[in-house]
């Protein structure tokens, strides 16, 4: 009684009987979720997911380097294999942003500040992660060997130019044939994706389908098309900076490429509510704890 529309609402914040910011806090936190589940990303569809108990630096096995098995003679014993610390290493990081709702937008009953902002903020959390990633590609980053990650001496970077079926077969050649550490071991790593350009994607996708070689000087190429069907185009337009180049990536089921680690595995952000100090309302924080890394040069070209 004897209290306006501003006062009841910074009632509702402040008191402590009050359900009003745990409602809040609650359509907020499913409206950021919500957007984070519907952001149109494309790295979790070739790179592998990891997790990481802590912010320190962390060292990966190589998963690639497991040599090849022994013959055990009867009644001989077994042999231990093996696994070296390759020397990659990967760390968490935490990203985050402050946004505030205030009294007036609650009294005017603005429900687009409770579900858009939130959902919008979840898609940024996803595409921080997202561009991470494509900058491990456009960065070209030195491995822990002292080389760049795409090199000649990595065997991984061709220069045959635009996408045809001779230069996807090339691709595909380079990644069966990668080596493990010595070159004692045929790796025989399968080409999974094709990582290519807005630009690029269309020419990508006919390579991909076309019955026929791609790309052959006759107009009425009867060839049939060697790489048909054998890899999937997932097309960034991070990559449009670069707009000729394109990559090859195996499958981060089976190999090490990209690796994207997540605090304890939580591949969603966090959002975290408080009453409004600065701002005459509510505030809240979204946070992700993410780390990106190329664990293994073998997997990419």
């Amino acid at each position: 009684a004897g209290m306006d529309r501003m006062g009841i609402v910074a009632a509702a914040f402040t008191h402590s009987s009050s359900d009003f910011g745990n409602l809040l806090s609650n359509t907020a936190n499913k409206a950021m979720l919500r957007g984070a589940e519907e952001a149109d990303e494309t790295f979790q569809r070739w790179t592998r997911a990891g997790q990481l108990g802590d912010v320190k630096v962390a060292s990966r096995v190589d998963l690639n380097e497991f040599p090849s098995l022994d013959k055990v003679a009867e009644g001989a014993e077994y042999k231990y294999a093996t696994l070296g610390d390759r020397g990659e290493q990967i760390q968490l990081a935490t990203y985050g942003k402050l946004f505030s709702i205030t009294r007036q937008a609650i009294i005017n009953d603005d429900l687009d500040a409770f579900t858009r902002i939130p959902g919008r903020m979840g898609r940024a959390a996803l595409r921080t992660v997202g561009d991470l990633v494509y900058a491990v590609l456009s960065s070209n980053p030195t491995m822990s060997d002292g080389t760049a990650l795409f090199h000649a001496d990595h065997g991984n970077l061709l220069t045959a130019g635009g996408i045809s079926t001779a230069t996807v077969d090339a691709m595909r050649v380079a990644l069966a044939t990668q080596k493990g550490a010595g070159g004692s071991a045929n790796l025989n790593i399968r080409l999974a994706h094709l990582l290519v350009p807005v630009a690029l994607e269309g020419a990508a996708n006919v390579v991909r389908d076309s019955q026929f070689e791609v790309g052959a000087s006759a107009k009425n190429n009867t060839t049939p098309n060697s790489v048909r069907g054998t890899f999937e185009v997932i097309a960034d337009s991070r990559l449009d900076a670069a707009p000729t180049v394109w990559y090859g990536a195996a499958s981060a089921m089976l190999n090490d490429t990209i690796e994207v680690a997540y605090l304890d595995g939580n591949s969603m952000p966090v959002l975290e509510q408080q009453a409004g100090w600065n701002v005459d309302g509510v505030e809240f924080k979204v946070r992700m704890d993410a780390g990106v890394a190329p664990l293994d040069f073998r997997g990419l070209a």
